[in-house]
């Protein structure tokens, strides 16, 4: 489909997180409240094909979770969440001592976890991931191509579904003691250098291409100067073939080369804050003369960055909020052309609340084969159908309210809605109002599934032995033209309905 449509964090963000957590979990909840609605289908209206985003996603670093490695990608695969792109991390430091070159490179570390990747999804999105040998080193970017494309070229040899290479990772927090946003280019440039040899070289069947700078967030500052030196750039074989940055929030104040406080906004108040992102990003490629349908990856995204939350008591709290809050960015990206933004993560080293897999679970061994209500939320993702639809909610305000997407294809329709509430508790009574249908549905038997996640459903912290997707009604009807049907759903709650002739 993308074909068709195209850590460690460092002191100042940490500081910045605490400091913010105080406020995020001193929140208080409205009162509960029921706010009636409507979506509005059109299945004549084509959006054109859906953006199947619950297959752009993220594994952890190699050494993490290896014995639940293999597992845990044959259950992806068995429930329909086999990737098209997933990224994976290669730390330079790892296969290669900085301060022993000499001694080669091994690479024991990352080929169990880059054969098991490669089961996992189409292709792989490389970090290449050299902080080590800049900031702890002092590599200069001469220093470090050969090292890059040493490595490269090893791995793309034996792992041909490498196709993308990400420069850096938040280098705007974990490499401002060695570089300035004005300088990060220069580090940039080996790596596409490194790109081009290699594709001279080996000539692969899947060309190799590179792009970055993977910013914390969209900061026009790095970003600016970023594109600037690209522009800059004489040289006839310059790449970028992808722009990457993260999305949970922004910082509003405070300056990442210094220690102590930054003032952060969190997202999650209003995901649609994201909605002009892309048109920044247009904006100042135009202004430089640079390809304007360059695409945008936002390699990571969530609402939860770094240790935050919302109940510092109870994260099976926050575990809901996740499930809607995740697609409710991820909503706001493929409203915008040339993104593609992924998932994150499978499993996270600690931090619970991004979980798509049960993981930290006191006093038991760690399981598999179980979704967490956000992992649900991408199970249900894939059920929709692949074309999407014209689909309006009455009640989304300011990224807060129903969301909703519409699909159809040959097998049947599919609406999936969910009503983010943060932290407040308003339930939403909806009318789902489906106008003309498509003709293979009309007067015929079809059959009606509705799924459903909230803190009761499809939750492992409610009913572990009930963690899997819920179905929770199955009827015969016979639709005509167009078609009308209820939904309440509480605060956080996720609902699909699908529409499938009846065999």
């Amino acid at each position: 489909m993308l074909s068709k449509t195209l850590t460690r964090i460092a002191a100042p963000l940490a500081i910045a997180l605490a400091l913010s957590l105080g406020a995020a979990s001193g929140h208080t909840e409205t009162a509960a409240a029921s706010i009636k609605g409507s979506v509005t289908v059109d299945f004549s209206q084509s959006r054109g094909e859906r953006l199947a985003v619950e297959r752009i996603n993220n594994l952890t670093r190699a050494h993490r979770y290896a014995e639940q490695r293999d597992a845990d990608v044959s259950f992806y695969n068995e429930q329909g969440l086999h990737g098209e792109i997933y990224r994976v991390w290669v730390d330079a430091h790892k296969l290669r001592d900085p301060e022993n070159p000499q001694d080669g490179y091994d690479y024991s570390s990352v080929v169990d976890y880059l054969s098991d990747a490669s089961r996992l999804s189409d292709y792989l999105l490389v970090v290449m991931d050299t902080r080590v040998e800049v900031r702890d080193h002092d590599y200069t970017p001469a220093q470090i191509k050969p090292v890059v494309k040493r490595i490269l070229t090893d791995l793309k040899i034996r792992f041909p579904q490498i196709r993308y290479i990400e420069t850096f990772n938040e280098p705007d927090h974990n490499m401002v003691t060695a570089v300035k946003a004005e300088d990060l280019y220069d580090y940039y440039v080996p790596y596409y250098e490194a790109v081009n040899e290699i594709n001279d070289e080996l000539e692969p069947l899947v060309p190799l291409e590179v792009g970055g700078p993977s910013l914390t967030t969209y900061s026009e500052e790095w970003m600016n100067a970023f594109l600037d030196d690209y522009a800059a750039d004489p040289a006839p074989g310059k790449k970028l073939d992808f722009i990457s940055w993260h999305a949970y929030g922004k910082f509003t104040q405070g300056s990442p080369y210094t220690e102590g406080p930054r003032a952060y906004h969190f997202y999650k108040g209003d995901p649609s804050e994201v909605a002009n992102e892309r048109d920044l990003l247009e904006a100042a490629l135009r202004s430089r003369g640079i390809d304007d349908d360059i695409p945008g990856f936002i390699t990571e995204t969530g609402i939860y960055p770094g240790p935050s939350f919302d109940h510092k008591d109870d994260p099976h709290a926050d575990y809901v909020i996740q499930a809607a809050g995740v697609p409710s960015l991820l909503y706001w990206y493929m409203e915008q052309d040339h993104i593609v933004p992924f998932n994150w993560v499978v499993r996270h080293k600690s931090e619970k609340r991004k979980d798509q897999l049960i993981t930290h679970v006191k006093d038991k061994p760690m399981p598999t084969g179980i979704f967490s209500p956000y992992g649900n939320s991408m199970v249900m993702m894939s059920t929709l159908k692949d074309e999407r639809v014209a689909a309006e909610s009455s009640t989304l305000e300011n990224g807060r309210g129903v969301y909703a997407i519409a699909t159809r294809d040959n097998t049947g329709v599919a609406v999936m809605l969910w009503n983010y509430q943060s932290t407040d508790s308003h339930t939403h009574v909806m009318t789902i109002d489906m106008k003309k249908l498509p003709k293979h549905l009309r007067g015929k038997k079809v059959r009606q599934r509705q799924y459903r996640i909230d803190a009761e459903t499809s939750n492992y912290w409610a009913d572990p032995e009930t963690a899997d997707l819920q179905m929770v009604s199955e009827t015969i009807i016979e639709p005509g033209k167009h078609y009308s049907l209820p939904v309440t759903l509480t605060a956080n709650a996720l609902e699909l309905v699908l529409l499938e002739p009846l065999k």
